[in-house]
C-alpha cells in the first residue's frame, strides 16, 4: 500500500473520483427509478477497471466515491448523505469491502506478474548470454581444428612442392597443387560459413528483398553444385506457374546450396539427388531429396544446431555441422521453415523439405 502511494498519477485519482460521479448522474438522469442493484453492480465493475488498468489507491478512492455516490443518489432518503435503512449501511460496507479486497488482489496479482515477467526478462538475458559463451567456445573449437585441418594440408603440400620439386615429377607436382587449391577452396566456404553463422547469430543478416524466379535460384545453385562436385548428379522438377519469390536472392541461393550440397555429399554415386518444387495454398514448398545413409528420428531435432555432425565426428570432410544451421537461419529470416522428413518413395535417404510462405514473398 505505501509503495502504491509512490506510484500515484493525480490523472488516475482525478478519473477515478469523476467517472462514478458521471456513471451515477448518467443512471439517475436517463432512468430515474432503475433498481439500485444495477448501480452497485456497475460501481463494482468500476472498481474492478481501476484495479487492473490503474493502481490499488486509484481503484480504493473509486470504489469510495461509488459508494458515496450510491449512498447520495440511490438510498433513501435520496440526494442525502443520510442513511434510514440498515440494509442500506450494510449493502454499502459490504460493498466497500469487496471493492478494497478486488484491489488489494488485483494488486497483489499485478505485482506478481510484474516480478514474473521481471525473471522471465533476465532468464532470457541469462540464456542468450549463454548462447553467446557457447557460440564462443564452439567457434574457438572449430577454429582449432576445422581452421586448422585445411592450412596444414596446405602448408605440408606447399612445403613438398619447395623442398622436394626436383624429385617430384610433374604429376605429382599437378597432384600438390590441386590439394592447394581443394583446400583453398575448402577454407573459403568454411570461412565464409562461419562469417554467416556468427552474423545469423546475433541478429545482423539483412534482408533486401527482391522479386525473382525460383528457377533462378536453383539455376544458379546447379552451377554451383557442379563446381564443387562434377561427378554430382542432379534431377530438377519445377513447374511452370510457380509464383514469384520477394526474397534476399544471395541468401535463399545459399540456403538452398548448403542443402543440395550436404544431400550431394552423402547421397549414393550413381543416384540422383532430386530438387522439386510445388505451390501448395500459402506456401512453396521444395524438396532436396538424396538417397544417403539419412538422418535418424532422434538426431532431427538437434540436426540444425550449430556445429552439429550428426555424431559423425572426424572421419567426413571439415566443415560440417555449418550447412543445415546456417540454411535454417536465412530460411527463418525470410518467414519460411526447414523440415527433416523420410524420402516420398520411402526408401533410405533424406528429404530437406523447404517452405517459403507466400504471402511474405508477394
Amino acid at each position: 500500500m505505501i509503495r502504491s502511494l509512490y506510484n500515484i498519477s493525480v490523472w488516475s485519482v482525478l478519473t477515478a473520483v469523476a467517472a462514478p460521479l458521471v456513471l451515477a448522474l448518467l443512471l439517475v438522469l436517463l432512468v430515474p427509478t432503475v433498481a439500485y442493484s444495477i448501480p452497485l453492480l456497475l460501481f463494482l465493475l468500476l472498481v474492478t477497471v481501476f484495479a487492473t488498468r490503474a493502481d490499488l489507491v486509484s481503484a480504493i478512492i473509486c470504489g469510495l466515491t461509488s459508494a458515496l455516490c450510491f449512498n447520495f443518489f440511490f438510498t433513501e432518503p435520496r440526494f442525502s448523505f443520510e442513511m434510514s435503512e440498515l440494509y442500506d449501511v450494510v449493502t454499502a460496507l459490504v460493498f466497500m469491502s469487496v471493492s478494497i479486497l478486488i484491489g488489494h488482489q488485483t494488486d497483489l496479482l499485478r505485482r506478481r506478474i510484474d516480478r514474473q515477467a521481471g525473471i522471465e526478462r533476465e532468464l532470457t538475458r541469462a540464456r542468450a548470454d549463454k548462447d553467446r559463451e557457447l557460440l564462443r567456445s564452439a567457434l574457438t573449437s572449430s577454429l582449432s581444428h576445422d581452421l586448422k585441418t585445411p592450412l596444414a594440408t596446405m602448408i605440408g603440400a606447399g612445403s613438398s612442392l619447395i623442398d622436394l620439386r626436383k624429385d617430384l615429377s610433374e604429376q605429382d607436382q599437378l597432384e600438390l597443387i590441386g590439394s592447394i587449391l581443394e583446400e583453398a577452396r575448402r577454407l573459403e566456404k568454411y570461412i565464409q560459413n562461419l562469417l554467416d553463422m556468427t552474423r545469423l547469430g546475433y541478429g545482423d543478416l539483412p534482408i533486401d528483398r527482391q522479386s525473382i524466379a525460383l528457377p533462378e535460384i536453383i539455376h544458379v545453385v546447379r552451377k554451383r553444385i557442379l563446381r564443387a562436385w562434377p561427378d554430382a548428379r542432379l534431377e530438377i522438377s519445377l513447374p511452370d506457374n510457380l509464383s514469384q519469390l520477394t526474397v534476399h536472392p544471395a541468401l535463399l541461393e545459399q540456403a538452398i546450396y548448403n542443402l543440395v550440397d550436404n544431400a550431394v555429399k552423402f547421397n549414393k554415386s550413381d543416384e540422383p539427388v532430386l530438387i522439386a518444387a510445388r505451390q501448395a495454398d500459402k506456401a512453396i514448398v521444395i524438396d532436396i531429396v538424396d538417397h544417403g545413409p539419412g538422418i535418424p528420428q532422434n538426431k532431427r531435432e538437434t540436426a540444425f544446431d550449430f556445429f552439429e555432425t550428426l555424431g559423425r565426428g572426424d572421419q567426413h570432410h571439415a566443415g560440417e555441422g555449418l550447412g543445415l544451421a546456417i540454411a535454417k537461419g536465412m530460411i527463418g529470416a525470410h518467414g519460411g521453415k526447414v523440415m527433416i522428413l523420410d524420402t516420398l518413395s520411402g526408401e533410405s535417404g533424406t528429404c530437406m523439405r523447404i517452405e517459403l510462405p507466400i504471402a511474405q514473398n508477394t
